[in-house]
């Protein structure tokens, strides 16, 4: 049965992605969730894609990346008078 080699290159192409996200989240095993997200975000991977590599839900992810988008100003501290 002949494959077709779009099909075969398309495959392997996903092991190789599937292969050097788990080499990457091995190396940054050390970090907390939010940094993985935002290195697996810098690597170019989807909200949805991120939430399965790191057993999560899409909306934490997306919970994530928002807030290293935006990230909240501190308030100055008010003074007791």
């Amino acid at each position: 049965m002949p494959t077709n080699g779009l099909e075969d290159v398309t495959r392997l192409l996903d092991r190789i992605a599937k292969i050097l996200a788990a080499l990457l989240l091995k190396d940054i095993e050390e970090g907390d969730q939010k940094q993985k997200i935002k290195r697996l975000k810098q690597c170019g991977f989807e909200n949805t894609e991120i939430a399965n590599m790191l057993s999560t839900t899409a909306n934490t992810v997306n919970v994530a990346v928002h807030s290293l988008k935006n990230p909240r100003k501190k308030k100055p501290s008010k003074k007791a008078k």
